[in-house]
This record gives structure tokens, C-alpha cells and sequence, in this order.
């Protein structure tokens, strides 16, 4: 993030306005990791760790609180996983389906699966049970990389199709097609 933050001041320092959006933009996203991680953080505790403290689970409400939004837009269903999950006065909570809610909508709210991490057990030198780092590329209803990419690539390929029909024609018409009868003498 605060590589963005300089990116940003060099671009608003040089008279770069669209370029310091697109900044601007980058630093939004990546503001919502650390809810995305600190709701991740107390799922694992209650889940997990059986802490059904009122400190932990209010801890945890008040994170899912914060994203919510982002994740709404992006899946109204996946929002309803975690919020049932992390409500005040949830009567369970389920760290796989709060997990399986943000990784299916990483790439929509602008975010990878190394952004947000895992939950570690320093102790162990591991990952919890369950709380290794997200795939953000387990989509579902979010982005759909696979049609973007096929989409990009045909469009490229019609666009040069397109310039190389306007310059055939171009040529065409100043009386120098670019093929040629090869019935006709060359002069």
C-alpha cells in the first residue's frame, strides 16, 4: 500500500491526475485487507479455538461490520455467509464458510490471496488447520478471468484484422492494391 501511496504523489506531482486515480483506486482496495483478516482472524478463534468470549466475537462483528459493503457488492449471498457467521449473538460460526465466502470474491473487492494471508500459529511454524492463505482464484459470481482473457485476446485479433482491412483498402484505392492480378505486366 504505501508503495501505492508514492506512485500516487509522484503521478499528482507530475500533473498525472488519471494515472493518480488509478492509485487512489489501488490504495481503496487494498485499505479492506485488514478487515478481511481480522474477520478471518476471530472466525478461527471462535470456530476453531472454541473462544466464545463476548470480547472475541464482538471483535469479530464489528470487522465483518466494515467489509460487508464491499462484499455485498460483489456477492449478496457470500455477504449473508459472513454476516451470519459473525453477527452479534450468532449461534455458531464457521471459519471454512466465512473463508470460502472472501475467496470466491477476492478478485472483485481488488484483492489476492497473498494480500490477505492466512492465520499463522507461530508456535507450530504453520498455518491453523484451515486458515492457510486464500485462492482467489476460486471465483463465483465475481469475476470471470478464463472470459476476460479469451474476450481480450479476440478483440486484439479483431482489431488488428480491422487496421490490416482499412489499410488493404487504403491501398487499394490509391491505385497500389497490396495484391495483385498475376494475369497483368509489370511495368
Amino acid at each position: 500500500i504505501f508503495s501505492e501511496f508514492a506512485a500516487g504523489q509522484m503521478n499528482l506531482n507530475l500533473g498525472n491526475c488519471d494515472a493518480a486515480r488509478v492509485n487512489k483506486d489501488r490504495i481503496s482496495e487494498l485499505m479492506g485487507v485488514p478487515l478481511v483478516q481480522g474477520v478471518l482472524r476471530y472466525a478461527h478463534k471462535i470456530d476453531s479455538l472454541a473462544d466464545n468470549s463476548e470480547k472475541s466475537k464482538a471483535e469479530g462483528a464489528v470487522f465483518a461490520a466494515a467489509i460487508l459493503p464491499r462484499l455485498h457488492a460483489c456477492s449478496p449471498g457470500a455477504s449473508a455467509t459472513v454476516y451470519e457467521n459473525m453477527k452479534v449473538g450468532a449461534t455458531s460460526t464457521s471459519l471454512s464458510a466465512v473463508k470460502s465466502a472472501f475467496e470466491k470474491n477476492l478478485i472483485c473487492m481488488g484483492m489476492t490471496g497473498d494480500d490477505v494471508g492466512g492465520v499463522y500459529d507461530i508456535d507450530a511454524g504453520a498455518f491453523f488447520l484451515g486458515a492457510a492463505p486464500m485462492n482467489e482464484n476460486k471465483t463465483s459470481g465475481g469475476v470471470n478471468i478464463l472470459g476476460i482473457v479469451l474476450g481480450s485476446v479476440l478483440g486484439g485479433v479483431a482489431l488488428i484484422a480491422m487496421f490490416g482491412f482499412v489499410y488493404m483498402m487504403k491501398r487499394e484505392k490509391s491505385g497500389n492494391p497490396m495484391f495483385k492480378n498475376p494475369d497483368e505486366v509489370i511495368a
